[in-house]
């Protein structure tokens, strides 16, 4: 290949990316809603983004098919997402990590006199929470 020959591709490369650069995505739609309209269009839209669920609304059957320009995980997540983490939360919200604490000094002060049954009844709480916890994790 010839200097001049190779200048020509570098030229038409370049072309080719700067013409690629130069395109741009219509500039985006804006609109605002009140509350209410905004927990209506999520709860109308299902699992669908907003913007999928206006523009079907908009135009149904005769819309186009988008394709992504890249893919990503699910808006909105599950029902049971929403409970596990409600659950997760509950149980972070709960005492019973500090309740456990308690129990644990007033055993080591001799306060709660510790027999072999509540030893072992102690233990079985403490794997249950753990179990729990790395179950909803």
């Amino acid at each position: 290949m010839s200097g001049s020959s190779l200048a020509k591709t570098f030229d038409n490369v370049a072309g080719i990316a700067k013409r690629r650069r130069k395109r741009k995505l219509p500039p985006p739609f804006s609109i605002r809603f009140t509350e209410e309209e905004r927990a209506r269009l999520n709860c109308d839209a299902g699992k669908l983004s907003l913007s999928a669920y206006i523009r079907q609304r908009l135009f149904g059957d005769a819309a186009p098919r988008r394709k992504p320009r890249y893919r990503r995980k699910q808006r909105k997540p599950g029902l049971d997402a929403k409970t596990v983490a409600q659950l997760l939360g509950t149980l972070g919200e709960s005492d019973l990590g500090r309740s456990m604490l308690v129990l644990a000094l007033a055993a080591e002060s001799g306060a709660l006199p510790v027999t072999p049954e509540l030893s072992e009844k102690l233990d079985t709480a403490c794997d249950d929470i753990r179990e729990l916890r790395i179950a909803l994790i």
